[in-house]
């Protein structure tokens, strides 16, 4: 994430697009990123059937009821609690509680927030990748600027100008430089780069373009 710097500046990260360590941490995790996959397709779970698609999805070599016992529980002390901590999902917290004892009245629900971090194909693309790999994808994705970025290129039937991409970027985000001018600068000597390297955008710099690379096309 060090290399996440502005061009021209003093070295210090720009506060408006810095994404928190710990919300790398909490994507960091597989079982994190399925839970998140399950949640993009269903939106809306108990933890029951979140359980039962979990041990679908990871294909476990044990699928009786220590299995499903051990997964149950791993999403109730760590994962859940953890994604809701940084405001990727959303949980009841005293069903929660209630589930960990065994007290609850009502079944335990989780859903994704409505404006969840990373789009279906990243998750894809992060699941699909062996654990070092998906580290360094995780640190060139998960920044607000690029993300956004990443999410208006996908909705393009044709590639975007640099120029074009500025102007979204400065006019129509909330995050990132407000200036085109400024906003140009950092697509070509930091965003755009990154992602480019990391396959997740096709970037041709002589000629100022930008469209969805084919690795991200298909994961859509």
């Amino acid at each position: 994430m060090g290399s996440d710097v502005h061009l021209g500046d003093t070295g210090d990260r720009n506060p408006v697009v810095t994404v928190p360590i710990e919300r790398y941490d909490a994507l960091r995790h597989p079982r994190r990123l399925r839970i998140l996959s399950v949640l993009t397709d269903e939106h809306f779970l108990s933890l029951t059937e979140l359980t039962t698609e979990l041990l679908q999805r990871e294909d476990t070599s044990v699928s009786d009821g220590q299995a499903r016992y051990e997964v149950r529980l791993s999403l109730v002390h760590a994962h859940l609690p953890r994604l809701a901590d940084h405001g990727l999902v959303e949980l009841d917290r005293e069903a929660a509680a209630a589930s960990d004892t065994g007290t609850e009245s009502t079944p335990l629900t989780v859903s994704l927030i409505d404006d969840p971090p990373l789009s279906p194909a990243i998750l894809s693309l992060l699941l699909e990748t062996d654990a070092d790999a998906g580290a360094t994808l995780l640190d060139r994705l998960v920044h607000p600027v690029r993300l956004r970025l990443l999410e208006f290129i996908e909705t393009q039937d044709e590639p975007v100008s640099v120029d074009e991409l500025a102007t979204v970027l400065a006019t129509r985000m909330e995050v990132g430089p407000t200036e085109p001018c400024e906003a140009t600068i950092e697509l070509h000597h930091n965003h755009l780069p990154a992602l480019a390297d990391i396959d997740a955008v096709a970037y041709d710099r002589q000629a100022s373009r930008v469209s969805q690379s084919a690795a991200m096309e298909s994961f859509i």
